[in-house]
């Protein structure tokens, strides 16, 4: 029993280090370039225990999300936080849905059809600097686990403020289980300078949530 044990603790303790080191290099590759987390994770993203730790209903309350908005979803991936956007915005509202990677729009459209939303939301296939979107046209812009993959952070953030009405909100969420994740003070440091104004901060190193003014 005691050989059987340890075998089992060795075995727990590789593949706890596998993990690791597949952590530190796909973190070592977004450190020299930023890219988005590839379409092959998307599972990944979907997981239920994501879900429940991230409580994407939640987290767009805090955001200020509400009834009638209208909402960019920079970097939806899946569309975790896309639908239940559009859910709260309902009839009256529009859901914007950016990402580069077909697939993953592909999927998140699947999902919004689901659960009866796809009419409230307009998906683009798109990157983060030339948003194709009016000015002041947005009342809550949201970036779910994306600024850390993103190269030219000043630029989309500039992007996002153009598209964002004077007095209204930018969300950003990091996970620490991102390759691409970035620290609360750096993430703050970048949105910052942008223009945006810091109004609080919730959750945990492992997973945190900001809340930005756009003060034009």
């Amino acid at each position: 029993m005691t050989s059987i044990l340890r075998f089992l603790v060795n075995m727990a303790a590789t593949s706890a280090g596998a993990v690791a080191g597949f952590q530190t290099t796909l973190r070592a590759a977004q450190n020299l370039q930023p890219h988005p987390l590839p379409h092959q994770f998307a599972s990944v993203l979907d997981h239920s225990l994501r879900r429940q730790y991230l409580d994407p209903a939640g987290v767009l309350g805090m955001y200020g999300a509400m009834a009638g908005m209208t909402v960019l979803d920079l970097g939806c991936g899946t569309g975790l936080f896309t639908v239940p956007a559009a859910q709260m915005a309902g009839d009256h509202g529009h859901v914007h849905a950016v990402d580069l990677q077909p697939a993953m729009l592909e999927r998140a459209e699947s999902q919004a059809a689901e659960a009866g939303v796809r009419d409230r939301i307009t998906f683009h296939c798109s990157g983060a600097y030339a948003l194709s979107l009016p000015d002041n046209s947005v009342d809550l812009a949201i970036i779910i686990s994306t600024l850390g993959e993103i190269p030219d952070k000043p630029a989309a953030l500039s992007e996002v403020r153009r598209v964002l009405k004077p007095g209204t909100r930018l969300g950003v969420t990091e996970e620490l289980l991102n390759p691409a994740y970035m620290l609360a003070g750096t993430a703050v440091h970048w949105v910052e300078e942008a223009g945006f104004r810091f109004l609080a901060r919730t959750g945990s190193p492992f997973c945190y949530h900001a809340v930005f003014a756009n003060e034009k």
